[in-house]
């Protein structure tokens, strides 16, 4: 049996918890992508969880739900919050806008032997539930590119 290789790298990280943290509220329309239609949903103390993440320098992006009619990406102190938006039907939703879901990618290189090697992005983009299945506000949150 083959000794697991040791990582030459950390991991990249992606957070995904319920309840938005504060930091979600510093968006305002010249910000973030898509839409944002009710007050930020956050814990009324703020914890420094989100000051632990940048420090930590490992998460890429953070996801979170809970604000069933908004659902947008910006990006705070280089780190990328993403709200889902809302695809439940037992929840508050809002006549007229379509219930949707955020979709994560991961892209992995392909190695020469066959097998997968490091990450060379993630990506995000939300799916609407329509005829299409249409997807939305495509956006890079980490590349190896840039």
């Amino acid at each position: 049996m083959n000794e697991p290789m040791p990582q030459k790298e950390a991991a990249l990280g992606l957070a995904y918890f319920h309840i938005p943290l504060p930091e979600y509220d510093n968006f305002d329309s010249s910000n973030f992508t898509d839409v944002k239609q009710d007050v930020i949903a956050a814990a009324s103390v703020n914890s420094g969880f989100f000051t632990t993440l940048v420090e930590a320098g490992d998460v890429k992006a953070v996801f979170v739900g809970h604000d069933h009619i908004n659902g947008f990406f910006g990006k705070c102190t280089n780190l990328n919050l993403c709200l889902a938006g809302g695809f439940g039907y037992h929840a508050s939703g809002k006549t007229g806008w379509s219930r949707r879901a955020r979709v994560v990618g991961v892209s992995l290189e392909k190695m020469e032997n066959g097998k997968w090697g490091p990450v060379n992005s993630i990506t995000t983009w939300k799916r609407l539930e329509d005829q299409n299945l249409t997807g939305i506000d495509a956006q890079v949150l980490w590349s190896r590119n840039v």
